[in-house]
């Protein structure tokens, strides 16, 4: 009797360890391995389109056919200040919340660079008597963000996202200006310089894409990181009576929004 009672418990265990491992391997077929971690951590990079105010072509000082890199949508060139593709670099961690499948709260920090084609110095030799240098300035936004991630399995090598966040974001914005030496000056260099306040902002984001093999990824965001008013100091180096005149003085530019569609790919471990 007692050897019948052990063989049917050892069944019975048996039976049980079976069924057992059996949901596993069925559960996890529709699971994503990033389900089983507790934090996913990403990088990733991105080329980014500037939006509205951000993306129309400077018209302060410089006529917009100076650039030749105003995109099409922009119709109102009154003010702006990156009007070319930029790039973006970031990390993303992922918290899974336990119990919730796909859910995760994700921690974000990025940096983008936007400018214009100008960007680097350009130097005019058109007039033999003046050489004439001229930079301008790059915009540079690091935001860090706090959000949501879903992610859902379409089967075990495919799986689509969506996510959304806010924060802080750091607007950096280079100086620009032009360097002039003409032989009616005895070839004294004159210096037209503006250089820009830094500022923090609110922003936010919310993108979706898609996920292979819980490795890739590729994904559409769009990035709103505030509207601020741009600030600085402009000054002025010319020659005066014995020695050159510097002249200083603060501005202000109308408000500006810092908006952006961008292609960003990661990779995921």
């Amino acid at each position: 009797m007692k050897r019948t009672l052990s063989r049917q418990a050892l069944l019975s265990v048996a039976m049980v360890a079976s069924l057992a491992v059996s949901t596993a391997m069925a559960q996890d077929t529709q699971t994503t391995n990033s389900d089983s971690k507790k934090v996913e951590y990403s990088i990733y990079l991105g080329a980014s389109t500037p939006l509205g105010s951000f993306g129309q072509a400077p018209a302060i000082g410089h006529p917009a056919d100076f650039f030749h890199t105003k995109v099409a949508w922009n119709d109102d060139i009154t003010y702006g200040e990156a009007d070319c593709v930029g790039a973006n670099i970031g990390v993303k961690a992922k918290y899974n919340i336990p119990g919730v499948k796909g859910l995760g709260i994700m921690a974000t920090a990025d940096m983008f660079l936007n400018t214009t084609f100008e960007f680097k110095i350009k130097e005019d030799n058109s007039s033999d008597d003046i050489i004439n240098n001229e930079f301008y300035s790059a915009h540079i936004n690091i935001p860090v963000m706090l959000g949501a991630n879903y992610d859902y399995a379409i089967n075990d090598k495919v799986s689509i996202w969506g996510e959304a966040a806010v924060g802080a974001n750091l607007r950096i914005i280079t100086k620009e200006g032009t360097t002039m030496r003409a032989e009616y000056l005895d070839n004294i260099e004159l210096t037209f310089m503006n250089k820009y306040d830094n500022c923090f902002t609110l922003g936010f984001q919310a993108g979706a894409g898609v996920k292979l093999k819980d490795k890739y990824s590729i994904g559409v965001h769009y990035y709103n990181l505030g509207t601020k008013s741009i600030t600085g100091v402009m000054t002025d180096i010319t020659p005066g009576v014995e020695t050159l005149d510097v002249r200083s003085r603060p501005f202000e530019r109308p408000e500006l929004e810092t908006s952006m569609l961008l292609i960003r790919f990661g990779y995921h471990f």
